[in-house]
């Protein structure tokens, strides 16, 4: 790999990383609570980034982008517990994104889909140990359903970024 391909990579995760810390806020700030009639639900617009990253620099790229997009938003006024929804959301989407992105015929949306799933058993798994209870387990179908319909937004709106990338970078590469 080049001097000139490894400096493109790292500026563009760089900017993967700004995208989501800026998406985590908008979401978190400014889109209105209780779109839909699951507590907590939210759409992932981070997601986009860490998707992004994964189709257009790597799966290293995107592990970092999911890591540090959480310690940078409990560093600054987040909290521990939801810290720990979304590190482990977040790693759990990673890992069945990165492992599904190889296989040629499951498209985007596909691997979209399945990683918001991945997200929601992995907050389950958190509220698990934090309630102490597996009574929350009740509410993973209404998760994993709402996650579905996050994961096909968040594919739809990583398509078009990923193409614009690719197009970018191959002409800058050159």
């Amino acid at each position: 790999m080049s001097m000139k391909r490894t400096a493109y990579d790292l500026t563009k995760t760089a900017m993967m990383l700004a995208l989501a810390l800026i998406l985590s806020i908008v979401e978190a700030w400014l889109l209105p609570r209780g779109i839909l009639p699951i507590p907590g639900f939210k759409l992932g617009l981070a997601n986009v980034a860490i998707l992004v990253t994964l189709y257009s620099v790597g799966r290293k790229e995107a592990l970092a982008v999911a890591v540090l997009r959480s310690v940078v938003v409990l560093a600054f006024g987040g909290n521990v517990i939801g810290f720990l929804f979304s590190l482990v959301g977040g790693v759990s989407a990673w890992a069945v994104m990165s492992l599904l992105s190889d296989f040629e015929h499951i498209s985007v949306y596909g691997v979209s889909i399945a990683g918001a799933s991945a997200h929601a058993i992995g907050q389950i798994l958190v509220a698990i140990l934090v309630t102490k209870t597996v009574y929350v387990i009740g509410y993973l179908p209404y998760l994993v359903l709402t996650s579905a319909f996050a994961g096909a937004v968040i594919a739809f709106l990583t398509i078009p970024v990923v193409k614009a990338l690719d197009h970018i970078g191959n002409e800058m590469i050159q």
